[in-house]
């Protein structure tokens, strides 16, 4: 690995105990409306086999077994890697999820045209280093006909991070190229995170062959709002079946954390 990404491997090392926990604290909201979008476009379950790249935990390789599907889950993180054979082997999916370290912007272990459908949840577009050749490989291992989902920074949002910064430099180069350092609170680990514009997602996407179906925001209104941490499960309902009906337009993408883009290999 080069500079970038042991820094990228040492920081999720790090957090790999604490991750799901930190995770479901505050994306539990994200987590249903992630898991409603993958839902729409997974395959028939015959034969299928789903690549998890850059999946840390294993949370969406889990969810996936869960459903019927064998899963390849890959990371360049041991300690994410080694959190998510515990809980495999905690929920008896051994048999349908295999655990591979591995680097998403180089998978000579995977053949062309080997995985039905290809995942990159949790950003890893965004903090390879080289999102370019990432989703190149990530399209090579792709079946024709099957679905990539990735989700990735948010350029718009991404501005909070530097919200109390004077760098203005920082600031240009964020707005200009969608480079902008990762907030980790610990020196050692900051490294460079790519934020994405819709516009800049969508052209990444065809220009590799595919076919653009949908792109969300996540989330676009709950965190606007004075309830989002609300533990009132009908509220909960309520802001869910609001990010719903708004997360798929465009004129609420600047106020997402996150974007996902879903496109099918032609």
């Amino acid at each position: 690995m080069n500079k970038h990404l042991k820094k990228v491997a040492a920081h999720h090392d790090w957090w790999a105990e604490t991750y799901d926990s930190d995770y479901f604290e505050h994306f539990a909201l994200y987590h249903k409306v992630t898991l409603e979008n993958l839902r729409r476009f997974v395959p028939e379950r015959n034969g299928v086999i789903i690549l998890d790249a850059g999946g840390g935990t294993g949370i969406w390789s889990i969810e996936m077994a869960k459903m019927g599907y064998n899963v390849v889950l890959t990371d360049i993180s041991k300690g994410m890697l080694d959190k998510a054979k515990k809980k495999v082997n905690q929920f008896g999916l051994e048999k349908q999820i295999k655990i591979i370290i591995s680097d998403i912007r180089d998978m000579p272990e995977f053949s062309d045209n080997h995985f039905d459908m290809v995942l990159c949840q949790g950003d890893p577009l965004s903090y390879c280093g080289n999102h370019k050749k990432a989703l190149s490989e990530c399209v090579r291992v792709l079946k024709p006909g099957g679905a990539l989902i990735a989700s990735v920074d948010n350029r718009a949002s991404a501005l909070a991070w530097l919200k109390d910064s004077d760098d203005r430099e920082a600031i240009y180069r964020l707005l200009n190229t969608g480079e902008v350092e990762m907030p980790t609170g610990k020196e050692e680990f900051t490294y460079t995170v790519h934020a994405f514009t819709p516009e800049e997602l969508r052209e990444l996407f065809e220009s590799n062959g595919l076919r653009v179906e949908r792109i969300i925001g996540k989330p676009v209104i709950a965190p606007r709002l004075s309830f989002y941490k609300s533990e009132d499960p009908e509220v909960q309902e309520w802001l869910y079946n609001l990010e719903l009906k708004y997360n798929d337009d465009p004129a609420f993408y600047p106020r997402a954390g996150h974007l996902e883009i879903v496109g099918r290999k032609k």
